[in-house]
């Protein structure tokens, strides 16, 4: 396409930026519960008892805002917390001095959801519409698969804005993965308040790609019209530059207005890189070089960007130096220029560019491990894609041979690669065990678990349990676990027996992983399990202990009803307990959105109580907050995924 956007007069400023994400954040002093400080179960369900008031007494240096000095109560608050109350929106300006020509500004559009999974084959996408409804409320998942049309019924916009402003996306968490994914990509009604419409789809765009999921950020922004705002044209030209689609991203430079201060403005600034880019692409090499010269003169302060851009436009290599972090506007200058990427780009990629990376031709197959370790723990591919780039790279027979002596750092993304390579010729009963167990405790430390035990699941399904292979039996159980295979971990189960200090603490804790993934409330033995857990608390070593009050916490929040004795052991042991504490104001709040049935705002609270590092990371009151606040809105199996990995976290049983 041919630009004109070209300013007459030099002085002249940029026009307005393209339009900001209104991100808002709650004002005001929450009144915290003072009466119930109990897990919340389902309506109908037999309520958790209460603990202890001690349990309940909050730190003196914990306030609304800020994290607690260290865990004070134990459990989660109950209810009677206040909502966030509404606060100032930014706005996107309206009538911008031009620089180069805007679009039309967009109307509103009806809602339309398609109802499969982008990208799922055999399933027939739908879309339907939803008169009177603005285009905030398209999606790509409906019906089981999202969260339904009425998820943000009961929550006001400006709650809604402000928890979406710290979603914490990318998440290395597979169940706290999908739960944001979803939320994204449903289709529904705004929350009832006062705002831009087209800004909580923008917002949404945003996420998805800040996430990895760039395709789905394509389709959703199709999903919502051909008109569009400023916001939502921004992020349909990043997802497009990602997937190196450079007409569509060049499409959407109509909607996106110039900005008028590129030097502190991002999205002006992202106008200007966009508008050079097309430029550039589109042959007008003399327009590009005008635009460069006028950002320069703006205060547009972007070595690599001036360097990619001349050498692109004129053939000009001027010096700068690599980035920390390689953005999508980045490595598309980086293409049109023909230069290399630099050397460690799978390492220092973000999320949306790794799919591409991973198709890159010009990236070695011991580059692609890297990326492909990276994409598999955003869940952007499933284990069974990254055993294709394990198997990719060629090892020596020397490599292979010494591969516990190998000099190929032991935590590199080389080294797992070949251990799954070697795990495939190994013969001998006793390497393969050997392997196995490297394999799972090297993944583990990496935070690539889950997708190691896909990986590695057709190896690991075609052995029948036997004797010989009993210490290969904790592990082998906690991966079948780990990926739902409730039947496959029982039959290695049977193989754990309290035969050493060391498989009696596997079978406890094993036992314990495999009832919070599929166990009954109703239907286990309450005294003896209750006897366990408080010999756990007060046995002295804190990482039993740390793992028995996670195990009671969790139990609780899922409907096991434990001895009264078990809360007692608790606070004796409290000083065990570790992890981020959520400010006391959020997990109030996602308790009483629990209690409301608003899913929505259930699943966004339960998503930033738990944070960038998963519910495994979290004190345990506030995995267990989010499990029964989960729970509370008919989540049962999100709550149940989502108490096991927090559980697993904190168990040691057959790491390897």
């Amino acid at each position: 396409m041919t630009s004109s956007r070209v300013k007459p007069m030099a002085r002249r400023r940029f026009a307005a930026g393209l339009a900001l994400i209104a991100f808002l954040s709650a004002s005001g002093s929450p009144v915290f519960a003072q009466d119930a400080n109990m897990l919340q179960a389902p309506e109908g369900m037999q309520p958790a008892r209460p603990v202890p008031q001690s349990l309940a007494e909050p730190s003196s240096g914990e306030t609304a805002a800020g994290f607690a000095v260290g865990p004070q109560s134990i459990v989660p608050p109950g209810f009677g917390a206040t909502t966030p109350s509404s606060a100032s929106r930014t706005v996107e300006p309206s009538g911008p001095a031009q620089f180069f020509p805007a679009g039309v500004q967009p109307a509103e559009q009806s809602v339309r959801v398609l109802g499969s999974v982008p990208g799922r084959s055999g399933s027939g996408i739908e879309i339907g519409s939803l008169s009177g409804v603005d285009a905030a409320t398209a999606g790509l998942l409906s019906g089981q698969q999202g969260f339904g049309a009425d998820m943000w019924r009961g929550a006001s916009r400006s709650d809604i804005d402000s928890y979406l402003s710290r979603l914490p996306v990318p998440m290395r968490s597979p169940v706290m993965s999908d739960l944001a994914r979803r939320l994204l990509l449903t289709g529904a009604r705004t929350p009832e308040g006062a705002g831009n419409a087209s800004s909580l789809l923008a917002t949404r765009l945003n996420l998805l790609i800040a996430a990895g999921h760039t395709q789905a950020a394509l389709q959703l922004a199709e999903a919502a019209g051909k008109e569009r705002s400023p916001g939502v044209a921004s992020e349909l030209a990043r997802a497009a530059l990602a997937q190196d689609n450079e007409k569509l991203a060049c499409d959407a430079l109509k909607d996106i207005p110039p900005g008028n201060d590129p030097a502190h403005d991002g999205m002006a600034a992202f106008s200007v890189k966009l508008s050079t880019y097309c430029q550039i692409a589109a042959g007008n090499r003399e327009i590009a070089s005008l635009t460069l010269d006028l950002a320069r003169e703006e205060g547009l302060d972007d070595p690599l960007f001036y360097s990619l851009a001349s050498e692109a436009a004129a053939g000009i290599t001027l010096r700068a130096p690599e980035p920390n972090e390689l953005g999508i506007m980045d490595a598309a200058f980086y293409r049109l220029a023909k230069r290399d990427l630099p050397e460690n780009a799978t390492a220092i990629a973000v999320p949306a560019l790794l799919p591409s990376l991973l198709d890159d031709r010009s990236i070695s197959a011991e580059q692609k491990v890297e990326a492909a370790e990276r994409a598999a723990a955003y869940g952007l591919i499933n284990g069974r894609q990254l055993a294709a780039f394990y198997r990719k790279p060629r090892f020596t027979n020397e490599q292979m041979a010494g591969l516990l002596t190998s000099d190929i750092p032991e935590a590199s993304p080389l080294r797992r690669a070949m251990i799954y390579q070697s795990i495939g010729s190994a013969v001998a009963a006793d390497e393969r065990i050997q392997l196995f167990k490297l394999a799972f405790a090297t993944a583990e430390s990496a935070g690539l678990y889950y997708p190691t035990v896909e990986a590695l699941y057709s190896e690991l399904s075609a052995i029948e349990p036997n004797d010989a292979l009993r210490p290969l039996a904790p592990a082998a159980t906690r991966a079948f676990i780990a990926i739902g295979e409730n039947t496959k971990a029982r039959e290695w189960f049977a193989l754990v027996a309290p035969g050493g200090q060391m498989l009696g603490r596997d079978e406890r804790e094993l036992s314990g992983l495999m009832r919070v993934a599929d166990g009954s409330a109703n239907d286990f033995d309450g005294k003896k399990l209750s006897a366990e857990i408080i010999a756990d608390l007060k046995s002295g070593v804190k990482s039993t202990q740390f793992y028995a009050a996670s195990e009671a916490m969790l139990l609780d929040a899922l409907g096991f009803q434990l001895d009264p004795a078990v809360w007692d052991a608790l606070l004796d042991a409290r000083g065990a307990l570790t992890g981020k504490v959520p400010p006391e104001a959020l997990l109030n709040r996602l308790h009483a959105a629990g209690a409301r049935g608003a899913v929505g705002e259930t699943v966004l609270l339960a998503l930033d109580a738990a944070g960038q590092a998963g519910p495994g990371s979290v004190h345990p009151r506030a995995s267990a907050q989010a499990v029964a606040s989960l729970r509370a809105v008919g989540l049962e199996s999100e709550a149940r995924r989502l108490a096991l990995e927090a559980l697993m976290a904190r168990s040691s049983a057959g790491r390897g």
